[in-house]
C-alpha cells in the first residue's frame, strides 16, 4: 500500500508538466471552451495553474493573494474550508465542484479528507 501510494505521488509529480503542456497548447486551439479557472466563491478560483503571464492579470482583476494546488493530499483542506463556508456535505462539495469544473477528478483520498473534516466540523472539533 505504502509503495503504491509512493509510486502515485511520484507518477503525478512526473506527469505535472506534460499534462500542463498540453493543457496550454490546447488552450490556444480554435474552439477551445474550458476556461482556465472557474470562480467557486468570494475567495476561492478553482482552476489549472496559472502561468506567469496570467499571474499578474489574476493578481490585479481577481485580487488573488495566493494558489494553492491540490496535487497533494494534505492541500485538500483548502477544499473543506469552501465546504464549511458554504455548509456542504463532502459530496455536496465534490459535486459542486464536477458542476463547475466537470472534467476535474476528485480523488478518493481527497474525498477521504473532506469526510474527516466533515466529521470534525459536526463534532465541534
Amino acid at each position: 500500500m505504502v509503495l503504491a501510494e509512493a509510486l502515485g505521488a511520484g507518477a503525478a509529480r512526473l506527469l505535472f508538466y506534460p499534462t500542463l503542456l498540453y493543457t496550454a497548447a490546447r488552450a490556444q486551439l480554435p474552439g477551445f471552451r474550458r476556461p482556465w479557472f472557474h470562480r467557486i466563491d468570494g475567495a476561492v478560483l478553482l482552476g489549472a495553474l496559472p502561468l506567469r503571464g496570467r499571474s499578474r492579470r489574476l493578481v490585479a482583476e481577481e485580487n488573488v493573494r495566493a494558489v494553492v494546488t491540490l496535487n497533494e493530499e494534505y492541500e485538500t483542506r483548502f477544499l473543506c474550508c469552501s465546504a464549511q463556508l458554504h455548509h456542504w456535505s463532502p459530496q455536496e462539495a465534490v459535486e459542486a465542484i464536477a458542476k463547475i469544473r466537470p472534467h476535474i477528478l476528485v480523488r478518493h483520498k481527497q474525498v477521504q479528507v473532506l469526510e474527516a473534516f466533515h466529521r470534525n466540523v459536526i463534532a465541534g472539533t
